[in-house]
C-alpha cells in the first residue's frame, strides 16, 4: 500500500510463505489495483519507512519513540491520535494539511471528523480492528465534487503505536493529497479500504528513567522561610484557670448604675 519502487503496495491478500523475508515480523507487501506513481504519496511511504525503522521486529514502536525531527518530509500531512473508545481515537498532535482540509484546528477532534457521514462507520470500524488487531489500515479517499469544486484523491495512513504502559492506545497517522490542497472544508469518501495485521513482539512498558539524585547528601534544610514571622506558642488554658475566671464572673453585679440623674 506504500508506493514505492522498493515498497509495492499493502494488501489485506493472503501471503505464501515464499513471499516471507528473513524477519518474521516484516511482509512483502503485493501490489494492487491501486498502485500509484512512485512519486505519488510519497508522504506515506515515508512515515511507513520510519515507522517499520522504530519497530524492528516488535509489532510497533512506542509513542515515547516518535521523534517528529526524523520524518520532517511528511510531518505536515502527519498526526498523532489517541485512544478514548474501541471506535474512537481523537486527534491529539496535527499537522497543516489536516488543518487546512476541514479549514480550522482538527486537534480534540475525531479521526471519522475528517470523512463524509456515510464512510464514518466504516472508519470507526477500521479503527476498533487496529486497536484490536493490532493492524496497520490504508485507506484511499475521494472528495465530493461540488459547484467549483473538483474531487480530489488522497491516502489516509495509520499505523498503531503503543503508550507507556504497554497498551495499544496511540495512532499515528498520515493524511496524504494528491495535488493540490481541495477548497476548505473537505470530507472524504473511502473508495477502497485495506487491513494488514502486524506480527512481532507484543509491546512491553516503557521504563521511565528515574530522577537526578545527587551523589552527596544535601544538607538538611529548616523548614522556616526568610521573611517568616515567628510563630507564636500556642499554651491551652489549664481548666483551674477556666473555672477561676467563672467563678470572678459569677460574684460581679450585671448592672452597675453610671450616672445618677435623680439628685
Amino acid at each position: 500500500m506504500i508506493d514505492r519502487p522498493d515498497v509495492p503496495s499493502l494488501s489485506s491478500d493472503s501471503f505464501s510463505s515464499d513471499e516471507l523475508p528473513s524477519v518474521d515480523n516484516v511482509v512483502e507487501l503485493q501490489n494492487t489495483t491501486c498502485a500509484q506513481s512512485s512519486t505519488t504519496f510519497q508522504a506515506c511511504a515515508d512515515l511507513y519507512d520510519y515507522w517499520q525503522h522504530l519497530r524492528g521486529t516488535r509489532q510497533m514502536p512506542a509513542r515515547s519513540e516518535f521523534d517528529p525531527r526524523d520524518i520532517t518530509s511528511a510531518l505536515s500531512a502527519t498526526f498523532v491520535a489517541e485512544k478514548v473508545a474501541p471506535r474512537v481515537a481523537r486527534i491529539r498532535v496535527s499537522g497543516s494539511v489536516l488543518n487546512d482540509t476541514l479549514g480550522m484546528d482538527v486537534r480534540g477532534m475525531p479521526i471519522t471528523a475528517l470523512f463524509d457521514p456515510m464512510a464514518r462507520d466504516t472508519v470507526a470500524e477500521a479503527i476498533n480492528d487496529l486497536f484490536a488487531g493490532p493492524s496497520m489500515v490504508v485507506l484511499d479517499l475521494t472528495s465530493r465534487r461540488g459547484f467549483q469544486r473538483k474531487a480530489s484523491h488522497a491516502r489516509m495512513l495509520l499505523l498503531p503505536m503503543s503508550d507507556a504502559a504497554g497498551n495499544i492506545t496511540r495512532v499515528v497517522g498520515c493524511l496524504d493529497i494528491e495535488g493540490e490542497l481541495p477548497k476548505t472544508p473537505c470530507r472524504f469518501k473511502v473508495s477502497s479500504l485495506r487491513q494488514t495485521e502486524v506480527t512481532g513482539e507484543a509491546p512491553k512498558a516503557v521504563q521511565i528513567e528515574t530522577p537526578f539524585e545527587p551523589t552527596m547528601p544535601m544538607p538538611e534544610t529548616t523548614r522556616s522561610f526568610a521573611f517568616a514571622e515567628n510563630t507564636v506558642p500556642f499554651h491551652q488554658k489549664r481548666h483551674d484557670d477556666v473555672s477561676r475566671n467563672v467563678n470572678e464572673l459569677e460574684g460581679r453585679a450585671n448592672l452597675r448604675l453610671v450616672v445618677d440623674n435623680d439628685v
